[in-house]
């Protein structure tokens, strides 16, 4: 066999190697759509935050998994109730590749605006160099040290891709800000928490293109 035919040969099982390892283990990005049956969340125009972030999580599914074939888990399905801390054992225990909490507020512009948050309680502890041995117990207040700098990464790519200059017509982009966050204590995944701001129901639809685009862009680097 010939030289080109051999490199030819060896192009072609990696990249057969690559495609079975990704049907084997998809990236897999958890969901989070705020509010569950007893808590409906804000009060929007028409409806309330738990409908629309509902909604919205489904437009994000079906792409990620139709288009790009990722895997995507939901934390709640309609009805259901959440108690504190099984988002977070759920993503845990999964180990998914990343979590989206995904909220969403009545803004008055009418311009749509994001925000994008991870979880800090300490900018100087948070961030301090550790060895963390994954055998020991963790504080549930300390589970998103073991990935806070991924977090920051995953965060970064996100707000790479949501601050084009293409988007910046559409909707203003903010963050990203490390604050307290109830819906991300105890993730020792990667975790970000989007608050969308819209004056109309459904206008959170010409939000879901720009942040496929951010979600696939980080999901390249896994």
């Amino acid at each position: 066999m010939t030289r080109p035919n051999i490199l030819l040969l060896l192009c072609m099982t990696s990249m057969l190697i690559t495609s079975t390892r990704a049907q084997q283990h998809p990236v897999t990005i958890m969901l989070d759509p705020a509010g569950h049956a007893r808590n409906s969340g804000r009060k929007l125009s028409n409806n309330f935050e738990r409908a629309e972030t509902l909604k919205l999580a489904e437009s994000l599914s079906s792409i990620l998994e139709e288009r790009y074939k990722l895997k995507v888990v939901f934390t709640r399905s309609p009805g259901e109730e959440i108690v504190p801390l099984q988002n977070a054992s759920f993503a845990n225990r999964l180990d998914v590749d990343f979590f989206l909490s995904l909220h969403i507020y009545k803004e008055e512009s009418a311009k749509p605006k994001i925000f994008a948050y991870h979880l800090v309680f300490n900018p100087i502890a948070d961030f301090a160099k550790r060895t963390i041995d994954p055998l020991s117990f963790i504080p549930v207040h300390q589970a998103h040290f073991m990935s806070i700098n991924r977090t920051v990464f995953a965060g970064n790519m996100i707000k790479s891709i949501l601050n084009r200059q293409e988007y910046q017509k559409q909707f203003d982009f903010y963050g990203l800000y490390g604050i307290p966050l109830k819906p991300l204590v105890g993730m020792s995944v990667p975790a970000l928490l989007l608050e969308i701001g819209i004056n109309e129901d459904d206008k959170w639809q010409s939000l879901v293109e720009p942040i496929i685009d951010s979600l696939f862009f980080l999901t390249q680097s896994m």
